[in-house]
């Protein structure tokens, strides 16, 4: 029958696990980041020169 499909409680089931590894995963990432010092979480705004300056 097109048009119809059969709902799946285990397809469902497999989504949502995926999901909040997923977000598990992210929140564990945020974490880690977070845990670093503040010039290796920054390092791509600016980079520091010998002589105390800095460029983009």
């Amino acid at each position: 029958m097109p048009g119809k499909k059969p709902r799946s409680s285990a397809r469902r089931k497999a989504l949502d696990a995926m999901r909040k590894e997923s977000d598990r995963q992210f929140e564990e990432l945020i974490r880690r980041r977070l845990a670093m010092p503040i010039e290796q979480r920054m390092n791509f705004l600016r980079t520091r020169l010998p002589g105390g300056g800095s460029c983009r």
